[in-house]
């Protein structure tokens, strides 16, 4: 049977991030691809319905794109260096819930794509102990 390819868009003008991100993803077992913006995604639906966006833009942009940000919410993990109380209230109002503080931390983007569904599911070995969820506060932290 042909296994299924996990696609991850990269959305981020920083080079840096890009390719320390490209890494990371590609040892999670995804194929990345780097976009300019979500414009390229239009016709990818259903490579981004069996995979995800991890992306740093301003929530100006989030929201001019709305249809596809609300088809896809449960797909996007939003990057930010900067995670404040209004952010995250008008985030929640267009129905991302996916924020990661810049600069990612490896262990951290793990679990928050743990948290997302995938047709065919991919399960990434924990080192945790068996069973053990994570929850994550407001600021994109873990919690204990």
């Amino acid at each position: 049977m042909k296994e299924k390819i996990r696609w991850s868009f990269i959305l981020d003008k920083d080079e840096f991030v890009r390719l320390s991100l490209n890494k990371i993803l590609k040892k999670y077992g995804f194929e990345v691809e780097e976009i300019d913006d979500l414009s390229q995604l239009e016709r990818r639906k259903k490579d981004v319905e069996e995979g995800m966006i991890l992306a740093d833009v301003e929530i100006e942009v989030l929201e001019g794109w709305l249809p596809l940000v609300k088809k896809w919410s449960d797909r996007i993990i939003l990057m930010t260096p900067l995670v404040t109380d209004e952010l995250i209230f008008r985030l929640k109002k267009i129905g991302l819930h996916r924020i990661i503080k810049k600069p990612v931390e490896p262990r951290l983007l793990r679990r928050v794509i743990q948290e997302i569904s995938f047709p065919g599911e991919v399960k990434f070995s924990s080192r945790g102990r068996k069973g053990q969820g994570s929850r994550f506060n407001q600021k994109g932290g873990e919690e204990a």
